[in-house]
Order: C-alpha cells, then sequence, then structure tokens
C-alpha cells in the first residue's frame, strides 16, 4: 500500500484538507479519520459525486456515464485513479 500525506487545517467555519499536496477540499462531503489500537490510522473521504446515470442498458458493451464535479474527478487521480480513455 502506498503511503500519503494527508494535511487537515481547520478554521473556525472552515477546513482545508491536501492529500500529497493536491488540495480536496472543494471535492469532499466529508471525512472519517480512524485510529484504533494494534492499526494504522485509516482515512475515508466522502466525495461529491452527486449522480451515476447509465446511458445505455442491455446492450453488448453498455456505456455508463459517471457524473461528478471536477473537483471529484480530481481528487480521484489524486489517488491514483485513472479516467477512461477519452475522459481525461
Amino acid at each position: 500500500m502506498t503511503e500519503r500525506k494527508l494535511t487537515l487545517t481547520a478554521g473556525s467555519y472552515d477546513a482545508k484538507v491536501e492529500l500529497d499536496g493536491h488540495d480536496l477540499s472543494r471535492a469532499l462531503r466529508g471525512i472519517t479519520i480512524r485510529c484504533e489500537a494494534g492499526h494504522r490510522p485509516s482515512v475515508d473521504l466522502d466525495l461529491k459525486v452527486d449522480a451515476i446515470e447509465v446511458t445505455q442498458l442491455a446492450v453488448r458493451d453498455p456505456q455508463i456515464l459517471l457524473a461528478m464535479p471536477d473537483e471529484a474527478k480530481a481528487a480521484l487521480i489524486a489517488l491514483g485513479w485513472t479516467p477512461p480513455t477519452g475522459d481525461r
């Protein structure tokens, strides 16, 4: 598993979340940090993906369109996701 650096900077009404230097703040709905004895800390990021739209069904090679804000897409790429060909 690749180690990543998560930086949280919180103010009175907002917070900045950076992962390996990439600002994910606008791409997140929430964040959960777990620290359990005997385990490495883990972080769950709740990304703003508002809709998944299926554009075709019951065909040999269905195409699925995933609609998400640009910030969420950038966050996924920062986490190592590779967008489908032609969708960059």
